[in-house]
């Protein structure tokens, strides 16, 4: 595997470079001081792994991940405390807590490798989930969801979603440029999702108030609401009258 560095401090580079002798499977092809240089080492040469420093003045780690175009598989290193471990643990990455032993090095490493043998497709929704975690207030609606699409991580506008529809564990956001999967089942986002802005119609729906059109009864005490763009979407009897009486 090919490895890049990234970290504002040299020492901290030094030590990733040093600790990296023992591991023979993986070689360091290059070394960035910052988020801007990390994006465009990422994209320019593709590494297996990067050793992402998450405090980074400027351009964070989790910037790094918004802006480049393929994901390789990421070794975080940070000095978040126990609260911000957990969310690192919770989402399954690897991570490095400054200052940490050669021996915790090397559990994270043959980690990351283990993932790299076995084409671990679920990890990129896992650094999904702790991006937007990292950038979600808990007490306010999120200003972006994070999806994966394609090789890579992108950021959803909420004012773009136009409807919400559950497929298994995870949920389609539609939106008027195209249909991403999230992660995150339907109950999370409408847990998330701001009440002004959005209404859980169905089991298996929530829709957007600004695009919705116009409803009519599907005669069996639910409705049916057609879209701005003509798509038609299903509302259950039991949320009727409180999309009727939001919408009136």
């Amino acid at each position: 595997m090919q490895a890049l560095i990234v970290d504002d401090e040299p020492p901290a580079r030094t030590l990733i470079q040093e600790y990296l002798e023992d591991v023979d499977r993986i070689e360091a092809i290059g070394e960035c001081g910052n988020g801007r240089e990390a994006i465009e080492a990422i994209n320019e040469t593709a590494p297996d792994l990067v050793f992402l420093d998450v405090q980074m003045p400027g351009l964070d780690g989790f910037d790094v991940l918004e802006g480049i175009d393929t994901l390789p598989d990421i070794i975080f290193s940070t000095a978040y405390d126990e609260y911000a471990i957990a969310a690192f643990e919770a989402g399954a990455v690897d991570y490095l807590l400054k200052p940490y032993t050669r021996a915790r090095f090397q559990t994270a490493v043959e980690r990351a490798l283990e993932r790299h043998d076995r084409g671990d497709d679920a990890y990129a929704d896992q650094l999904a989930a702790l991006l937007q975690e990292a950038r979600t207030d808990a007490e306010e609606s999120p200003e972006r969801l994070y999806v994966r699409h394609g090789d890579k991580i992108i950021p959803v506008d909420p004012d773009n979603i136009r409807w919400i529809e559950a497929a298994g564990d995870y949920s389609k956001l539609h939106t008027d440029e195209a249909t991403y999967l999230s992660s995150m089942g339907i109950g999370e986002l409408d847990d998330r999702l701001a009440p002004a802005q959005f209404m859980r119609v169905h089991r298996s729906h929530i829709l957007a108030f600004p695009a919705i059109d116009h409803l009519y009864s599907d005669g069996s005490g639910g409705y049916k609401a057609v879209l701005d763009d003509g798509t038609t979407v299903r509302v259950s009897r039991s949320y009727a009258s409180a999309i009727r009486d939001r919408l009136v």
